[in-house]
C-alpha cells in the first residue's frame, strides 16, 4: 500500500539543501558557458564564416535530434579516448567539467540559433546609422543593436535556460552528487524507502527554482521597460 509520510517529507529539505549550492552553482555556470559559446556561434554563422558556418549548421541539426542524457554520456565516455589520442590525459579531471562541456556541446548552437534572427530583426538601417556616427562595431552592438535585440530573444533564452536547469538534473547519472544525486543518497541510506516523498520534495525545489529563474525574468523585463521610456 503507498503511503505518504508528512513528517518524514517536511525533514527532507534541510537534507537535501545541502546539495543546493553546488548544483545552483553548476546551473549558473552552464547558463554562462552556453549563452557565451552561443553568442560565439551566432557571430560566425551571422557573418557566414567559411566552413565554419556549414559546420554550425550541421552541429545544430544534430542536436536537435539528440536528447541531452546521450550527449553526457557520449561526452563521459568518448571525450577521454580523444583527448587521450592528442597524449592528453584526462584523469584527474572533475566529473562537473564533463557535464559543463556536455552542457555547452548541446545548448550551444540551440542558443545561436536564439541570438542570430534576434541581431538580424533589427532593422538594417540601424546598423548604418551607427556606422554614420563612427560608432566602433563593438559599440554598434552594445549600444544600438543588443538594446533593440534583447528584448526579441530574452523570452526564448529565459525558456532555454530552464531547460538547462532541468536537464543539469541528470548528472547523477554519471556520479555527480547534485540535488538528484543527495536524494538517490538519501534513499540508499533508508534501504530504498521513502522514495515518494524524496522525490516529490526533490520536484518541489525544482520547481521553486524555475520560478525564481522566471520572476527574474519578469523582473528584468519590467525593469528594461521602464529604462527604455525613461530613455524615450
Amino acid at each position: 500500500m503507498l503511503t505518504f509520510n508528512m513528517s518524514y517529507f517536511l525533514g527532507l529539505f534541510p537534507r537535501l539543501s545541502t546539495a543546493l549550492p553546488f548544483t545552483m552553482e553548476v546551473i549558473a555556470a552552464s547558463i554562462l558557458l552556453c549563452l557565451c559559446t552561443g553568442t560565439l556561434v551566432a557571430v560566425i554563422r551571422i557573418a557566414k564564416v567559411p566552413f565554419l558556418h556549414q559546420l554550425c549548421e550541421v552541429w545544430l541539426s544534430y542536436n536537435r535530434s539528440m536528447p541531452f542524457i546521450l550527449d553526457l554520456y557520449l561526452v563521459y565516455f568518448v571525450l577521454p579516448v580523444i583527448v587521450r589520442a592528442f597524449r592528453i590525459s584526462p584523469d584527474g579531471w572533475p566529473l562537473t567539467a564533463y557535464v559543463l562541456i556536455a552542457l555547452g556541446f548541446h545548448y550551444t548552437p540551440v542558443i545561436s540559433e536564439i541570438i542570430r534572427p534576434a541581431y538580424l530583426s533589427v532593422d538594417r538601417g540601424q546598423h548604418e546609422a551607427a556606422m554614420v556616427f563612427g560608432l566602433s562595431p563593438f559599440h554598434r552592438v552594445v549600444h544600438i543593436i543588443a538594446p533593440q535585440a534583447l528584448p526579441v530573444a530574452l523570452p526564448s533564452l529565459v525558456s532555454e535556460a530552464i531547460n538547462i536547469l532541468k536537464d543539469t538534473s541528470v548528472m547523477f547519472f554519471i556520479g555527480v552528487v547534485d540535488l538528484m544525486g543527495r536524494a538517490g543518497l538519501i534513499i540508499n541510506a533508508n534501504y530504498g524507502q521513502g522514495k515518494l516523498e524524496t522525490y516529490c520534495a526533490v520536484a518541489l525545489i525544482y520547481w521553486a527554482l524555475v520560478i525564481l529563474v522566471e520572476a527574474a525574468f519578469h523582473l528584468f523585463q519590467k525593469y528594461n521597460g521602464n529604462h527604455e521610456r525613461r530613455a524615450s
